[in-house]
């Protein structure tokens, strides 16, 4: 092979490590972290009030997973279960926003909020509280594995 095709080989394997970077950079899918982080960032100091709200209390929530029966538990102090009025559970995956989950905190008789997880993928997760007891906002992040 004489020197103007090992040029030419070589320009072709170069243009060919290029086109082939660009295809897999255009088919990788990104999210960001929310859709709003922008406005989520200039309250920011709300937020850190909401968690130093939750950290005062006596009795926090407290967090419990079933991994044989593939279920969280969150069960709050019957002093703090009384005083809720409404709030949100997320289940955060940073992975992917197509797998976050955001329902309703519904309590029930035992002051528990339980949330079946065999349908949610393996891998780290983050659960996202937040209440209001009608005077007060709280706010708590929970790590987990599945």
């Amino acid at each position: 092979m004489n020197w103007g095709n090992r040029i030419i080989l070589a320009f072709v394997l170069f243009f060919g490590v290029v086109f082939t970077m660009v295809y897999i950079s255009m088919n990788t899918e990104f999210s960001l972290v929310a859709d709003n982080y922008y406005e989520q960032e200039l309250a920011y100091e709300d937020q850190l009030t909401r968690i130093r709200n939750v950290n005062a209390l006596e009795e926090k929530p407290e967090f419990s997973i079933d991994r044989t029966g593939l279920k969280v538990s969150l069960t709050f102090p019957q002093a703090v279960a009384e005083k809720v009025q409404e709030g949100k559970v997320k289940f955060y995956r940073a992975s992917g926003a197509r797998y976050d989950k955001e329902m309703e905190l519904k309590l029930d008789g035992s002051n528990k909020f339980e949330q079946d997880i065999s349908q949610f993928i393996t891998g780290a997760w983050k659960i996202q509280l937040s209440w209001t007891d009608g005077d007060k906002e709280y706010y708590k992040e929970i790590d987990f594995v599945i």
